[in-house]
């Protein structure tokens, strides 16, 4: 190649490069500004007595992170967000992936019956709320109602008013609300696998369950994995349903590790002790992104 060619091939690449960086250079810029300088300012905040109510903050190093481990109500609540998570993401991905199972068949009116599951996901949070407080309202709800002419709870008694029953409530009422995501993820997924594998199975004399434990389920390991990453990280920080249903009570019993957070920066003013529970709930969720990374290869 002459030496002309290779020059002007050379300005070809260093055009491509400039164009790559220019089309690049927005999203690296966004993510600068809104994802890793609130990170990292965060972390700052969180070895510091920064508060609201002050115009000096000065660096305490660990004694917010002190404060917060040997509080009690923190390992509390800390337990009480593993319990909403699990549960709620056991329940959202169960009833997601045997509501795919349902919609993947061919039925008539299945367009219609897909979009009516769709309907719980758009619903804001706000209305189920106060949908949810109604139905569970000692005096005239119609859930409670029932529960109390079972002989579940006292009369004139509500599921929101007892400690495992608020909790309980709280979950349900989180997986009703989250399944659609899990559902559609599952049915795509389903669509995917080859039907000549069930043929072949059922050949072999397999039945259902023996289809569903050794080709559905083997074959939706990965999707699997990701919803679990995903439905972790955002059931965990959930914060709008359990703050205006329950508000974190009856006496804790479903207080949060994000709505601690919230009352601690706008209910005492402490952003410091705040961000220090924030960046402990950050780093136990980002121990499922590594859990995450490990498991579908993606470190390889």
């Amino acid at each position: 190649m002459s030496a002309k060619a290779m020059s002007l091939a050379n300005g070809r690449a260093r055009k491509r490069n400039r164009l790559a960086i220019v089309f690049v250079a927005p999203a690296v810029l966004f993510l600068a500004i809104f994802v890793m300088y609130p990170v990292f300012y965060n972390i700052y905040l969180s070895f510091t007595d920064a508060n609201l109510l002050k115009k000096n903050t000065s660096f305490v190093w660990l004694k917010n992170y002190k404060r917060l481990f040997s509080d009690p109500m923190f390992w509390k609540y800390a337990y009480n967000t593993l319990i909403w998570t699990v549960f709620s993401v056991i329940g959202q991905l169960a009833l997601g992936l045997a509501i795919a199972l349902v919609i993947n068949r061919k039925m008539r009116g299945g367009t219609l019956l897909r979009s009516f599951l769709l309907i719980p996901y758009v619903i804001p949070a706000v209305t189920l709320a106060l949908v949810t407080k109604w139905v569970l309202n000692g005096d005239y709800g119609i859930v409670s109602l029932l529960l109390q002419k079972a002989g579940v709870i006292a009369h004139r008694q509500s599921l929101l008013a007892l400690p495992k029953g608020a909790m309980a409530a709280l979950i349900i009422v989180n997986i009703w609300r989250s399944y659609p995501f899990p559902m559609l993820i599952y049915w795509a997924a389903l669509k995917s696998i080859d039907p000549e594998l069930y043929e072949a199975g059922k050949m072999d004399g397999a039945g259902t369950m023996r289809l569903f434990w050794h080709i559905t389920l083997p074959l939706l390991k990965n999707t699997t994995i990701v919803l679990l990453v995903l439905r972790i990280i955002w059931t965990a920080t959930y914060f709008d349903l359990i703050r205006m249903v329950t508000g974190g009570g009856p006496a804790g019993s479903t207080m949060h590790l994000p709505i601690m957070i919230y009352q601690a920066s706008f209910g005492t003013f402490q952003t410091g002790y705040a961000s220090a529970i924030s960046v402990v709930l950050g780093a136990l969720l980002f121990f499922c992104i590594v859990f995450y990374v490990k498991k579908t290869g993606l470190d390889d």
